[in-house]
């Protein structure tokens, strides 16, 4: 321990000394589409904008976030500029663009349709083509002579495209796609001109985030050859981060930062000699050497439930359950939670819910996880979306709508989420629950989106009438009667017994009908604000025996915010018995490395809870965060 500690000091002291002041932010502006889009896809090209916002800081460069309403502001000073979903460029904007790329500046395009951009870049966009569930655009392959420092490779799963090909003697494809099996399709992927890059869709948040980070990294500094020195700098910095912690555990993870110590070294001797691309890949080196080290420090916990949600609900490798089902046994997982149903949707054979794309293209899901992961012991959890209606077709919406199922907004018109106050619609997911659980040969049913989608949504017509035929009075000042006059308090109270009302009855469906099979579910961690804001009173179905755990989505990247919203959760002994909380590796609200996963499960354990459940099953947590966890916090128990 003396050894290992004192050796991991000097190591990060020498970092400290090495790494020096951060360079000035770089000239590198990320700009998402808005005036170029219709309203409704706004909040979409957001969302995909902050990512690749988040992939460049994470790389190492700084970036600034903001989007097409003033290009000529967003553009200034610039080198290179990433254009997130600006679909649909106008006159003025393509002029700013012109302007930006005839002054040198370079362009990094993703999932546009405009005909004149293109043209600026030299290319030709040929239409927008659509995927299935094969997989046809799984993966990017770069080409030889790409730029320096871009990936041979990033994995990535793709539903549809802008496709794009070059114009001869302008450009070229820099990568092509291949499908799930690894061969090449006749789609490019990437192209390259004089004015920069253009992918044919959008990077998205589904795993290879270090890769995607990489790839932009490479792309911007080619025109900024200072960015690896910037990068090299912080990636230095960040590692020396990695292992301020743990106890020692043997040769191995003394020899790992020992390693590690040597990378440093290295990586501040290429900075000092002005070999700064160089120093970045020694950088990364010191940064694995440092997340193995720390999970070579830690230890098994015997009998822990360590659970995944698999949100795609086909596993890492669609068609390939088996491989999946190993890899998360060799991972020293337990527990499986596959999103195999939703009100709208089916990938199971069910006689209840509407059959999915999913299951008439790929097959019964759930049959091929159970089939797979028994024979290995994993414990399979059949995962329902319960009143939320993500998954369902437009007019599997509209039945539920013509049924009265659905929320109403103030006018009476239809919200696509169905309301926990209808009786036929609690009825309808029940048999849902009964199926899956009695069908097959599942550990559980696990339970998601059981609540509300927030207070505002439940002020329509159709549920004022429901709650005023409940509460045997008449609301004469609707909704505001409800919001702070002397009827909120009934009113909320109201709502959270039709969730409850729900879930009771998934328990005693499964106590009658599935004995022996756990019911568990996902649910939001700040408690009681989530009684009032969505309906959802989880302590109270752990109270009354309702739910035999619960895993609260404790999405944070802040180690206090987790402890905190932990130290409620389990505030009491017997209530912590009860909590698997929810770790956000690769969640909307947190993005998480392996050392933070480890401190996160490490808080779960000194909280007394039985075990820990990771967001979300897909290529980040293959590739970063499960070899790092075997090392030692879900290695086989000796």
């Amino acid at each position: 321990m003396r050894n290992l500690t004192c050796l991991m000091a000097a190591c990060l002291a020498f970092a400290s000394v090495c790494v020096g002041a951060v360079a000035a932010p770089s000239p590198v502006a990320v700009i998402q589409g808005n005036e170029s889009l219709p309203s409704g896809e706004r909040g979409f090209a957001r969302s995909l904008a902050r990512h690749v916002e988040r992939w460049y800081k994470e790389a190492g460069v700084d970036c600034v976030l903001s989007d097409d309403s003033d290009l000529k502001k967003a553009l200034a000073g610039a080198k290179v500029a990433a254009l997130v979903y600006v679909a649909q460029p106008d006159a003025k904007q393509m002029q700013e663009l012109r302007a930006f790329t005839g002054r040198g500046g370079k362009l990094v395009v993703f999932y546009s349709s405009s005909h004149e951009l293109a043209a600026l870049m030299g290319m030709k966009v040929d239409g927008y083509m659509k995927g299935s569930t094969e997989g046809r655009w799984s993966q990017m392959k770069f080409v030889e002579g790409r730029p320096r420092g871009v990936p041979d490779s990033i994995l990535q799963t793709s539903p549809n495209l802008f496709v794009v090909h070059p114009v001869e003697g302008r450009s070229q494809v820099m990568a092509w796609w291949h499908d799930r099996q690894g061969k090449r399709t006749e789609e490019p992927a990437w192209l390259e001109s004089l004015q920069g890059y253009w992918m044919t869709h959008v990077l998205l948040a589904d795993g290879d985030s270090e890769a995607k980070g990489r790839l932009l990294l490479a792309l911007a500094a080619t025109h900024d050859g200072g960015l690896w020195e910037q990068a090299a700098k912080k990636r230095l910095e960040s590692a020396r981060k990695v292992c301020s912690t743990g106890g020692a555990k043997g040769a191995k993870a003394l020899a790992a930062v020992e390693s590690a110590r040597k990378a440093e070294a290295s990586a501040a001797q290429l900075l000092a000699e002005g070999k700064a691309y160089e120093a970045w890949l020694k950088a990364n080196e010191l940064r694995e050497r440092m997340f193995e080290a720390y999970g070579m420090m830690q230890s098994p916990k015997k009998g822990e439930v360590r659970a995944v949600w698999d949100h795609s609900g086909m596993g890492l490798y669609p068609g390939e359950w088996p491989r999946t089902c190993r890899l998360l046994k060799d991972a020293g997982i337990t527990d499986i939670y596959v999103n195999v149903a939703g009100a709208g949707f089916a990938h199971y054979a069910s006689a209840v819910l509407p059959r999915s794309r999913v299951f008439e293209e790929q097959g019964d899901q759930l049959a091929a996880c159970v089939a797979a992961a028994k024979p290995l012991g994993l414990r399979v959890h059949a995962w329902l979306l319960c009143f939320s209606t993500e998954g369902a077709t437009k007019e599997r919406i509209d039945v539920f709508a013509k049924k009265g199922w659905l929320l109403t907004n103030a006018d009476g018109s239809p919200r696509p989420w169905l309301d926990p106050a209808v009786p036929e619609a609690r009825a309808y997911l029940v048999s849902a629950v009964k199926e899956m659980a009695v069908k097959y040969k599942v550990d559980g049913v696990h339970l998601d989106f059981v609540r509300y989608p927030d207070f505002g949504s439940s002020l329509g017509p159709t549920v004022r009438a429901r709650f005023e035929a409940a509460a045997k009075a008449k609301v004469a000042d609707w909704p505001e009667g409800v919001k702070e006059g002397k009827h909120r308090r009934a009113f909320l109270q109201w709502r959270a017994e039709q969730v409850t009302d729900f879930v009771q009855a998934a328990q005693k469906v499964m106590r009658r009908d599935a004995q022996g099979k756990l019911l568990t579910a996902a649910v939001y961690g700040k408690y009681p604000s989530c009684v009032d804001s969505v309906g959802q009173d989880w302590e109270a179905w752990l109270d009354m025996g309702m739910v035999d755990y619960v895993a609260p989505m404790n999405y944070t990247e802040d180690m206090a915010k987790f402890n905190e919203w932990l130290g409620a959760q389990t505030r009491t002994r017997k209530q912590a018995m009860k909590i698997l909380p929810g770790i956000g590796v690769t969640a909307a609200e947190s993005r998480l490395n392996a050392a933070q996963v480890i401190d996160q499960i490490n808080a779960a354990r000194k909280a007394g809870c039985p075990g820990f459940a990771l967001f979300d099953l897909d290529t980040t947590l293959r590739q970063e965060i499960l070899p790092i966890l075997r090392l030692g916090m879900t290695a086989p128990a000796k």
